[in-house]
């Protein structure tokens, strides 16, 4: 009984703090503004394909480009005012915001990249005078000039910014290209040095405009710079406005779609556009999309969930650019691994184990957009990567079992030690079946081999199968893992991925003891205990198949670990991967509402409130919540696709719920 009274009393309370929170919204403006005094507001992104950037309130964090696999050396900070409203024009990545000084208004920004061109415009009003920081990273690959460009037509201020092959993406992958980056202005704006690497625009009230202006080349940086100085800031606001908005008219009509008797409809139509937004401002024109502001690389898993985002949404030509840009890749290279440079070939970031789990996310991706499109031509045509990355997931079959990818999220998120890796990942070997399920359907009614060969492969996934119960369920819980795959012995003696000294991602070997340990580590005589061999288990792990429509594991198993989620629930009152664990992988929410929703189960409710009590200021899920804080990378498009395509689902079925 006291099991439903705190159900009753926890759902009251996140529809209250939900619609609170809303109303506030509703109140304040047409759209949902960040309100900042003093801290931080999260991250937003705008982006156009080639050209990104990501605000922070009314700060500038970080811009790249042009190409998405850049790095960012250049920051811009707001001084002079102590409260900032934000706001993003509706079914746009346009940018408002209004910086406030003693409760007075000093200026009103409207920040957006043009749709054609890498050029970011900051179109100001200031009421009061301010200054605008800019830092730029002090390196010896940077070089700057001073007032290079003069505008005889009006007053300008100008400073280029050269970057020299070598500076990191992030980590220690460079970037081997030259780029330009110049910040430019038109108006009451005057530029001061302060220091080496320092500079400052003083901005007198009137109308100014700042730009970032970026180039591949000397000459494309010129050209992009002539484009601003010989055009209005107007003429390239209204194509801008005109190019998103033509964006979302693709997008379904969900305002005809939920139904209108659904609770909170339009925080819950708000938030799709939100999503549709932090899904293409991060697609680049390549067809990747970046992992968020501390990842500018296309990551194969997360990928998988965009695609999905966008499929729910209706967007099936981004859903295709992200398979397209896989199979440019591999056409090129033969192979795919854990995360892709994006335009840029060659660079790649490699994990333990790439030939499994996300190899299994590849073909069902290719599936999932089939479903949907029906494409057969173009899946024909990928097909030899989706091949591909069947065989090598076969190869690493042992005892029916695939180990964990090296960036599998629970490993990466701390719920599961990276000493499991070589065991058998009950995810992994479950994808390895689901997918091929799909790609032996496939080939066998398009006649793509022979009927023998088809019949041995479906004989491996049978076996694998069958296995699958023996290996990974015990007294109707799933196993994550089972460390009888391999032995210590077994294990490689040499792989590329984490260092157990914690010196990164790279070449490694084994020790007696089965930790992996880089050169470094081997020759300061590095001594770590033999690891431990235990068995995980993650009830989260049952909301995957129903995520993917699998019949694989029994109803009642799937009921069984679904409901001892719903018991850590009403125990803890929030989503947590494990019963001591106070972390929430900010995907799990959509999982979590996926099999509620799938299961008519009445929590649903309950677990959508919690999603959106969580969404932060810009409309986005994050990496990790840790006691509901949020954790990690902002404005992230994997958690936030996969939250979004479960809330679709309800919304969608309300009338069954």
């Amino acid at each position: 009984m006291w099991d439903l009274y705190l159900y009753k009393i926890m759902s009251l309370s996140n529809h209250f703090l939900m619609n609170v929170r809303w109303f506030i919204f509703f109140l304040t403006g047409l759209f949902p503004p960040i309100l900042s005094a003093g801290t931080p507001t999260q991250l937003h992104c705008l982006g156009n394909g080639n050209y990104c950037a990501f605000g922070q309130g009314a700060d500038i964090e970080s811009i790249f480009g042009p190409g998405y696999s850049s790095p960012s050396y250049v920051r811009l900070t707001v001084n002079g005012g102590d409260s900032t409203v934000s706001s993003r024009m509706k079914g746009t990545a346009i940018w408002q915001h209004s910086i406030y000084r003693d409760g007075k208004i000093m200026a009103k920004f409207t920040d957006f990249i043009d749709s054609k061109t890498a050029v970011l415009a900051r179109i100001i009003d200031c009421y009061a005078e301010f200054s605008v920081d800019i830092n730029i990273l002090e390196d010896e690959k940077i070089t700057i000039a001073e007032n290079f460009y003069a505008n005889k037509k009006e007053k300008s201020s100008s400073l280029l910014i050269h970057k020299d092959r070598g500076l990191p993406i992030y980590g220690n992958y460079s970037h081997p290209y030259e780029q330009f980056q110049h910040i430019f202005t038109k108006g009451n704006a005057t530029l001061v040095k302060k220091e080496n690497y320092n500079y400052s625009f003083h901005i007198q009230p009137g109308k100014s405009e700042i730009f970032f202006i970026g180039g591949s080349t000397f000459e494309e940086c010129e050209e992009y710079t002539n484009l601003v100085i010989n055009s209005t800031t107007v003429s390239l606001f209204d194509r801008t406005k005109e190019h998103w908005l033509e964006y979302t008219k693709r997008r379904y009509d969900f305002e005809q779609l939920v139904p209108d008797h659904l609770p909170n409809k339009k925080e819950i139509i708000d938030q799709i556009d939100n999503v549709a937004i932090i899904l293409k401002t991060q697609q680049a024109a390549q067809g990747g999309v970046i992992a968020g502001h501390a990842y500018h690389l296309g990551y194969v898993r997360d990928q998988y969930g965009v695609s999905r985002g966008f499929l729910a949404m209706g967007y099936f030509e981004e859903a295709r650019k992200i398979l397209n840009f896989y199979w440019d890749i591999w056409k090129d290279f033969g192979y795919i691994h854990n995360a892709q440079a994006i335009g840029i070939p060659g660079i790649f970031h490699q994990h333990e184990n790439d030939e499994v789990e996300i190899t299994g996310y590849l073909i069902i991706q290719a599936f999932d957009y089939l479903k949907k499109t029906k494409d057969t031509a173009f899946v024909k045509e990928i097909f030899p990567m989706l091949e591909w990355a069947w065989q090598v997931q076969k190869n690493n079959l042992k005892k029916g079992m695939l180990p964990f990818n090296g960036d599998e999220t629970y490993v990466a998120g701390g719920i599961l030690p990276r000493n499991a890796l070589n065991d058998g990942s009950a995810e992994a070997t479950f994808l390895f079946i689901e997918s091929g399920s799909y790609l032996l359907s496939f080939i066998d009614e398009n006649r793509l081999w022979d009927a023998a060969v088809i019949e041995s492969n479906r004989a491996v996934m049978d076996s694998t199968r069958i296995a699958f119960h023996h290996n990974f369920l015990s007294d109707n819980q799933i196993m994550a893992n089972n460390p009888s795959r391999v032995t210590i012995e077994e294990m490689p003696a040499f792989r590329h991925g984490f260092c157990a000294g914690s010196h990164g991602v790279l070449e490694t070997r084994k020790d007696e003891n089965g930790n992996y340990l880089c050169p470094k580590c081997i020759a300061e005589g590095l001594s770590l205990p033999r690891i431990e061999r235990k068995i995980y288990f993650l009830p989260s792990l049952a909301l995957t198949p129903e995520y993917f429509g699998s019949e694989l594991i029994s109803k009642k198993i799937l009921e069984h670990n679904l409901s001892l989620i719903k018991e850590n629930y009403m125990r803890k009152g929030q989503v947590s991967s494990r019963e001591d664990s106070n972390i929430t992988i900010g995907y799990e929410y959509g999982l979590f509402l996926y099999a509620l929703t799938k299961n008519r189960d009445k929590l649903a409710g309950t677990i959508l409130a919690d999603m959106m009590a969580v969404i932060d200021e810009t409309g986005a899920w994050v990496e990790y919540y840790h006691n509901g804080i949020p954790r990690g990378c902002n404005y992230r498009p994997w958690e936030s696709a996969i939250n979004i395509e479960a809330i679709i689902l309800y919304s969608l079925n309300y009338e069954t719920n």
